[in-house]
Protein backbone atom coordinates (compact mmCIF):
# COMPACT_ATOMS: atom_id res chain seq x y z
CA UNK A 1 0.00 0.00 0.00
CA UNK A 2 1.51 3.34 -0.98
CA UNK A 3 1.53 6.03 1.70
CA UNK A 4 -1.04 9.34 1.01
CA UNK A 5 1.32 12.22 0.88
CA UNK A 6 0.36 14.64 3.61
CA UNK A 7 -1.99 17.42 3.35
CA UNK A 8 -0.77 21.11 4.10
CA UNK A 9 -2.92 21.18 7.59
CA UNK A 10 -1.42 17.73 7.88
CA UNK A 11 2.22 18.49 7.96
CA UNK A 12 1.49 21.57 10.01
CA UNK A 13 -0.18 19.75 12.12
CA UNK A 14 2.88 17.45 12.99
CA UNK A 15 5.28 21.24 13.64
CA UNK A 16 6.26 21.76 16.95
CA UNK A 17 4.30 24.38 18.87
CA UNK A 18 4.80 28.09 19.09
CA UNK A 19 4.62 28.66 22.59
CA UNK A 20 4.49 32.81 22.77
CA UNK A 21 6.40 35.54 21.50
CA UNK A 22 8.04 36.34 24.86
CA UNK A 23 11.60 34.90 23.59
CA UNK A 24 11.82 37.05 20.43
CA UNK A 25 10.83 40.22 22.32
CA UNK A 26 13.01 39.55 25.32
CA UNK A 27 16.09 38.78 22.83
CA UNK A 28 15.39 42.36 21.16
CA UNK A 29 14.77 43.80 24.87
CA UNK A 30 18.13 42.56 25.84
CA UNK A 31 19.61 43.57 22.77
CA UNK A 32 18.43 47.44 23.03
CA UNK A 33 19.79 47.55 26.28
CA UNK A 34 23.23 47.13 25.77
CA UNK A 35 23.34 49.08 22.41
CA UNK A 36 21.54 52.22 24.67
CA UNK A 37 23.34 51.41 27.86
CA UNK A 38 26.91 50.98 26.20
CA UNK A 39 26.57 53.47 23.24
CA UNK A 40 29.74 55.18 24.54
CA UNK A 41 31.77 52.37 25.37
CA UNK A 42 31.06 51.16 22.21
CA UNK A 43 29.76 52.67 19.09
CA UNK A 44 29.86 50.19 16.79
CA UNK A 45 27.39 47.95 18.49
CA UNK A 46 24.07 49.58 16.49
CA UNK A 47 25.72 48.69 13.71
CA UNK A 48 26.34 45.61 14.45
CA UNK A 49 22.82 45.31 15.85
CA UNK A 50 21.40 46.05 12.73
CA UNK A 51 23.13 43.56 11.13
CA UNK A 52 22.16 41.19 13.37
CA UNK A 53 18.51 42.54 13.61
CA UNK A 54 18.61 42.35 9.38
CA UNK A 55 19.31 38.23 10.39
CA UNK A 56 17.16 37.71 12.97
CA UNK A 57 14.15 38.97 10.54
CA UNK A 58 14.91 36.36 8.35
CA UNK A 59 15.55 33.67 10.86
CA UNK A 60 12.71 34.09 12.91
CA UNK A 61 10.32 34.01 9.75
CA UNK A 62 11.65 30.76 9.16
CA UNK A 63 10.94 29.27 12.23
CA UNK A 64 7.57 30.69 11.83
CA UNK A 65 6.90 29.51 8.04
CA UNK A 66 8.64 26.04 8.48
CA UNK A 67 9.46 25.03 11.55
CA UNK A 68 6.29 25.68 13.60
CA UNK A 69 2.64 25.92 13.71
CA UNK A 70 0.89 28.81 13.24
CA UNK A 71 0.30 30.98 16.30
CA UNK A 72 -3.30 31.27 17.61
CA UNK A 73 -4.22 34.81 16.96
CA UNK A 74 -4.55 37.03 20.00
CA UNK A 75 -5.31 40.65 19.30
CA UNK A 76 -3.54 43.41 21.17
CA UNK A 77 -3.86 47.01 21.73
CA UNK A 78 0.02 47.62 22.35
CA UNK A 79 3.23 45.63 23.27
CA UNK A 80 2.00 45.44 27.16
CA UNK A 81 4.52 45.51 29.60
CA UNK A 82 7.25 45.54 27.18
CA UNK A 83 6.72 49.06 26.32
CA UNK A 84 7.37 50.18 30.50
CA UNK A 85 10.39 48.50 30.16
CA UNK A 86 11.62 50.11 27.27
CA UNK A 87 11.03 53.17 28.88
CA UNK A 88 13.10 52.90 31.84
CA UNK A 89 15.92 51.32 29.25
CA UNK A 90 15.95 54.75 27.73
CA UNK A 91 15.69 56.62 30.36
CA UNK A 92 18.71 55.16 32.06
CA UNK A 93 21.10 55.02 28.97
CA UNK A 94 20.76 58.83 29.16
Amino acid sequence: VEAKPLSTAEHEAKLSVYLSPFDDYNEMIIQFGFVTLFAAGFPLAALLALVNNLIEIRSDATKLLFSTRRPPFAGAQDIGTWFSVLEVMSTLSV
